[in-house]
């Protein structure tokens, strides 16, 4: 991946954490540990989604990663396709008419909101990239309503590119995991970043990308989380706070063996 200086200028302080993070960090022996395990638990307990196939277009993702904000994948799921197949280019969203687009967005909640930022962003790919989407991060991010988690998405899955995926969940599942604080917003949390950096795969990233994000469904709930039945619990420094056989739910996909 490579960006301009001019480029990179422009990126918000805020952003800037995903780049100095690359330079390398020395992963705690918890985490190490991890290594290969994200890409094994995807290769056998990957969720299925419509978007997840290689047939999709950068932009038909984009337009998933902003319907998945604080959205329930399994309710995009159904909303997805309709609009694809209705809105397949920036052209046809830019020329949407509105209240239909509303209509259609409504069981996902925050319709009109969603609407004028779908719009936008096809606006935007129009007037600033001929109608194609971009693939350097900064140039991601210098579209409306597009955070460091949704360009960086749209560059692994879309465009093929070595990025490490960090959400809220993933927040999650590293801080319990080393006992770190990492607060709840991604600019404040370099240290994510550099254990993000770090355990990214040479090759199979897509597939470790997804599986961290699946296994912080799956297993590393927020709420609940399958501690007892998880393979990593010996190292996780959240998992020995709990009493003992606290939680005796199971699931076949934590039992993974953490081994490279």
């Amino acid at each position: 991946m490579t960006e301009s200086a001019a480029l990179l200028r422009s990126i918000q302080p805020e952003h800037r954490i995903f780049w100095t993070a690359r330079a390398g960090t020395e992963l705690p022996k918890r985490v190490a540990i991890l290594r290969g395990f994200f890409v094994r638990y995807a290769k056998r307990y990957q969720r299925s989604f419509p978007w997840r196939t290689p047939a999709t277009k950068p932009f038909e993702l984009l337009v998933a990663e902003l319907l998945l904000a604080q959205t329930k994948a399994e309710d995009v799921a159904r909303i997805w396709p309709v609009l694809i197949a209705r809105y397949p280019s920036p052209d046809r969203l830019a020329r949407a008419h509105t209240r239909t687009l509303t209509c259609l967005l409504q069981p996902l909640g925050l319709q009109n909101q969603r609407a004028r930022g779908l719009k936008a962003l096809a606006r935007a790919l129009l007037d600033g990239f001929d109608g194609t989407l971009p693939k350097s991060i900064p140039e991601l991010l210098s579209l409306p309503h597009i955070g460091l988690y949704a360009a960086c998405a749209v560059a692994c899955f879309g465009h093929g590119q070595r990025v490490p995926i960090v959400d809220a969940n993933v927040l999650r599942v590293f801080g319990r995991l080393t006992g770190i604080e990492p607060g709840r917003e991604l600019r404040r949390s370099p240290r994510v970043w550099e254990i993000a950096w770090a355990l990214l795969p040479r090759t199979n990233f897509v597939l470790h990308n997804y599986g961290l994000l699946d296994f912080a469904a799956e297993i590393c709930k927020a709420t609940a989380p399958r501690c007892p039945a998880c393979s990593l619990r010996n190292a996780c420094v959240y998992a020995q706070t709990l009493r003992s056989g606290e939680g005796d739910e199971r699931h076949d996909g934590a039992n993974l063996a953490c081994t490279t």
